[in-house]
């Protein structure tokens, strides 16, 4: 399960049966080509002046010449890649997939704010040193550490197989960079093990995609949630261009201004909208049973 199929379920959520023209490429093109075979162009509705899409690539058709397609690359932001015979060609796409993915990226940083409540628990770890308080936490940075969950010490007796947890301690951010060069500061006010390792497990954003080959898993999402992005990146799409239902052309033709009623738009936004905030409540809880919140002893009485 990749973020294509994230971007496949977002389109169909959005166009709702709506089918765009699809094409096929004829042959290879370079990440520099500009003239692109496209099999049945001619006969199509590719015209100078015509988006079309590949992959995530947006390309600006400036000329048509049987089945040769002379395209100004990387269109609206997108990125110029290599394509491969038989790549499908999407043809004035009211959805292009790279803004789709702008979309999703931006929903997986929504899910991942404190008031959508969720997140991915990762580790590191340090030896413990009995001389030392504060501990710099390598290779992180402070946008990556949105709490830490718990800290806990390897036991020697038998070794390491069990971890007891610290329950002084302190997390500091803008620490000089001299001293702690991620940043992040740990500061441990209970006692390890000398010479043991320290694990440290703290609650980090979900992970951005950035390729549609990535693993959904990858984002840090539980698979439960997997529906959340679509509907974030559909809800986020429609404020700029209607769902299917709204397109004037829905039906083949253009439609009259009484079959798209004002208001039809702003319906279908609600109801999304309602549907997302019961699903983020919904893994919000999931995950809280999870990972529950616990009270720390350490130098703020913060909770975690």
């Amino acid at each position: 399960m990749t973020a294509q199929g994230w971007i496949d379920e977002t389109r169909d959520m959005l166009l709702s049966g709506y089918v765009e023209e699809l094409l096929l490429l004829a042959s290879d093109a370079t990440s520099s080509a500009t003239t692109l075979s496209v099999t049945g162009a001619a006969s199509s509705g590719i015209t100078a002046g015509v988006v079309i899409e590949i992959n995530t690539e947006a390309m600006y058709v400036t000329a048509v010449s049987g089945t040769d397609v002379s395209v100004i690359r990387a269109y609206g932001g997108s990125t110029a890649t290599s394509h491969t015979a038989s790549d499908i060609v999407r043809v004035s796409p009211k959805f292009p997939a790279y803004r789709i993915m702008e979309a999703l990226n931006n929903d997986l940083r929504d899910l991942s704010s404190p008031d959508n409540g969720l997140f991915q628990i990762k580790t590191t770890s340090f030896t413990y040193n009995a001389a030392q308080e504060g501990y710099n936490l390598s290779g992180l940075t402070s946008e990556e550490v949105q709490s830490i969950y718990t800290v806990t010490y390897a036991d020697p007796i038998p070794v390491e197989a069990s971890e007891p947890e610290i329950r002084s301690w302190r997390l500091k951010r803008n620490r000089d960079t001299a001293a702690f060069n991620s940043g992040l500061a740990l500061i441990l006010y209970g006692p390890g093990w000398p010479g043991k390792k320290v694990t440290v497990s703290y609650k980090s954003p979900l992970t951005l995609i950035t390729a549609t080959t990535d693993a959904k898993s990858g984002t840090g999402l539980p698979s439960t949630a997997y529906d959340l992005p679509p509907l974030g990146a559909a809800l986020a799409l429609m404020t700029t261009t209607p769902i299917r239902r709204e397109f004037l052309d829905a039906q083949g033709m253009h439609r009259r201004a009484e079959e798209v009623p004002p208001g039809a738009i702003s319906a279908s936004m609600r109801d999304l909208r309602m549907r997302r905030e019961m699903r983020v409540a919904a893994e919000s809880a999931r995950i809280a049973a999870m990972y529950p919140q616990v009270w720390q002893r350490n130098a703020s009485h913060q909770a975690l």
